[in-house]
């Protein structure tokens, strides 16, 4: 068990799939999920709830696709020319600061799948509005 909410919210989350969330998952996500927090606060990207839940749900898929060695298919390339040069370099260095030191080296799939969650939260947060007690 931990005391992390987001953990404790993937879990449930995901409690009644063919895969819950186990003892090692929680582990790897004790280590990774403050690695996309600092991150993203690195880079000014602001997280509401659901853009940490969507990260934690993709961080799952991660951590066990790395324990498993395993890699995603290869994206039409295309898509990597959505996403702006800060999420991918950022993505990048989370990617491989965590999967490196276990003997991983992702694929281009796994960054550019990692940036477009971060670009997604970016841009939400250019377009929602400012606070109202925010100065103008």
């Amino acid at each position: 068990m931990t005391d992390d909410p987001l953990i404790e919210a993937l879990t449930g989350a995901v409690a009644d799939t063919s895969e819950p969330v186990r003892d090692e998952d929680r582990q790897a996500l004790a280590r990774l999920l403050p690695l996309i927090e600092e991150r993203a606060a690195a880079e000014r990207i602001l997280l509401d709830e659901d853009r940490r839940l969507a990260l934690a749900v993709h961080a799952l898929g991660f951590v066990r696709r790395v324990r498993a060695g395993e890699h995603l298919d290869a994206l039409d390339p295309a898509v990597a020319d959505e996403i702006t040069p800060g999420p991918l370099a950022a993505a990048r260095e989370l990617i491989d600061a965590y999967g490196t030191p276990l003997g991983h080296a992702a694929r281009d799939t796994e960054v550019v799948l990692l940036a477009l969650h971060f670009e997604t939260a970016r841009q939400l947060q250019e377009s929602s509005p400012a606070p109202q007690n925010a100065p103008a």
